[in-house]
């Protein structure tokens, strides 16, 4: 395995090699396109790499976003068409879903957003319950069986509870139920120099407890990498520049696809 090697220190003989090595360039969105405001001189950063014809893609685990919200960002810092090249995990799963016929209701644990993704390409979501039960033992409720529930998603479900977590576990009791995954985040940043738990903590347990590995769709899931490389026309992963701010989530995503990686 190569060892990480700083742009910065290149000759611009290398710098050119490196260049040239790849067609493709799949960015990351929060931490390195915006933090809040669109970070220094990141949209002529995109231009360029267009202008050097290099085919420009977005790739993110924020499926909380709302597509307004996202071209708004887009448009903030320079970069035309943003959206429309943007893969998240609401969208492959949605398409995943799709491509194998996907017939049943669907239990998320997740944004609201991903709900409204996933209703729009026309499947009925059962949410919930907000809150449980003040007598535990009540909690026998969340036990109840659901056959017309045929999957269940996780994606960042900020509310995330433990009835969810008992109905979820619960549905996948069943072989036939299918276990998708989006983003997989253990921690988040709040503000400068503080993390908080973020939802992957809570997937992490249903796996567990469930014994079932999700298909993952979001990073650092080798088939979300292949599913943005499918939108983007790409068919050669070694000629694909991944570029993010997360060691685990961009880095590891980039490993796993046999992508290049540049961390910002």
């Amino acid at each position: 395995m190569a060892e990480p090697v700083n742009v910065l220190d290149m000759t611009p003989s290398d710098f050119k090699t490196f260049l040239d090595s790849f067609d493709y360039v799949f960015s990351d969105c929060d931490g390195v396109l915006w933090s809040g405001a669109p970070l220094p001189k990141s949209g002529e950063f995109i231009e360029k790499m267009k202008k050097l014809g290099k085919s420009v893609h977005f790739v993110s685990n924020n499926s909380i976003r709302t597509r307004e919200n996202y071209e708004s960002k887009f448009k903030a810092a320079g970069i035309e068409n943003g959206f429309d090249n943007l893969t998240v995990p609401s969208i492959a799963m949605a398409e995943y879903l799709k491509s194998i016929n996907f017939d049943k209701k669907i239990y998320c644990v997740s944004c609201p957003e991903t709900v409204r993704v996933l209703e729009r390409a026309g499947w009925d979501c059962v949410v919930g319950p907000e809150t449980g039960a003040d007598n535990y033992a009540d909690y026998i409720q969340y036990l109840r069986d659901d056959l017309d529930v045929g999957a269940v998603v996780f994606d960042s479900d900020y509310k995330v509870n433990l009835p969810r977590l008992y109905k979820a576990l619960t549905y996948l009791k069943r072989p036939d139920v299918i276990f998708l995954s989006g983003a997989t985040d253990k921690y988040v940043p709040l503000q400068p120099g503080s993390l908080i738990l973020a939802t992957g903590i809570f997937t992490d347990i249903v796996v567990a407890e469930s014994k079932r590995k999700p298909v993952l769709l979001g990073k650092p899931g080798q088939g979300f990498a292949e599913f943005a490389m499918k939108r983007a026309g790409a068919t050669n992963p070694s000629r694909v520049l991944f570029i993010g701010d997360m060691i685990d989530q961009d880095v590891g995503l980039g490993k796993a696809a046999g992508f290049k990686t540049l961390c910002y």
